[in-house]
């Protein structure tokens, strides 16, 4: 039976959900067993992140004049880059008014865990970067995006993965921005989070749905075997953050976590659902 575009997109929303349901569980471990080094350690790696989404998209809009985009077209790609600014500046503040602004920053090399450029639309790797793979396995492996599946795939796929990417860290960023207020730091964290899970919920969902619209059987894809590699790539997610927050869970809590996004046994937090 031939899928409906609705059905896809209804099902790859799923997915999305129960990634934050998935992703949830790794908070609550590191709310459980906080310390100092896990706060920090955490906070400079997503700001970081929000670093290296800056030249991502910057490079983006490069690739744009490149191919001849003018005028009001370049609107969009300068609203991104503010926002990716806003993003990386509300964390480096509060890494600011954690430790002091003279204090050294207590991750080394932090930015060199997300260097990227843009060449014929995709995403490569640094130099620099690549060297840091042995330090963060997981977070690579989670920027790999499923890559040696995707690659023989009609190039749809690669879109799904995508924006499913750039949308699907909206869950735990709404995650963190549900983190009790017992302190000062948590109070700032739930704060600048909930503003950043506003921004980061928009783009998944509207990129997706487009990206079903023009879904045709004529692709040729296995959407049965896609819909694994997403529940997959949602579980790397899942062990990326587990590094992100210096591993709150045992390697046989993740497996049961993987167990479940397979199983499809989590259920979702409705946030996709919702978005849609």
């Amino acid at each position: 039976m031939t899928a409906t575009s609705q059905e896809i997109h209804q099902e790859i929303t799923n997915i999305l959900d129960q990634g934050v349901a998935a992703v949830k569980q790794v908070v609550d471990a590191y709310l459980e067993d906080r310390s100092t080094e896990r706060d920090m350690n955490w906070l400079c790696l997503q700001m970081a992140k929000e670093f290296g989404a800056v030249i991502i998209h910057t490079d983006f809009a490069r690739e744009a004049i490149r191919g001849g985009a003018d005028g009001r077209e370049m609107d969009e790609y300068f609203e991104t880059i503010k926002e990716e600014v806003a993003h990386y500046q509300a964390y480096y503040n509060l890494v600011n008014r954690t430790i002091g602004k003279d204090t050294e920053i207590p991750v080394a090399d932090i930015y060199r865990y997300l260097v990227t450029k843009v060449e014929d639309g995709k995403l490569v790797p640094d130099p620099h970067m690549l060297e840091m793979n042995d330090r963060w396995p997981e977070h690579h492996g989670y920027m790999a995006c499923r890559g040696d599946y995707v690659k023989t795939q009609h190039p749809w796929v690669a879109k799904v993965f995508g924006a499913t990417m750039e949308g699907g860290a909206g869950g735990w960023h709404w995650c963190m921005s549900q983190v009790p207020q017992d302190d000062e730091f948590l109070t700032q964290v739930a704060k600048l989070q909930k503003g950043i899970a506003i921004d980061e919920l928009e783009h998944g969902p509207e990129e997706l749905a487009a990206l079903c619209a023009e879904y045709s059987d004529d692709f040729g894809v296995d959407l049965e075997e896609l819909y694994t590699q997403l529940r997959e790539h949602r579980y790397q997610e899942v062990r990326q953050r587990n590094e992100q927050f210096l591993y709150p869970l045992t390697e046989e809590q993740m497996e049961s976590i993987h167990q479940q996004l397979l199983g499809k046994t989590l259920k979702g937090f409705n946030l996709y659902n919702k978005a849609a």
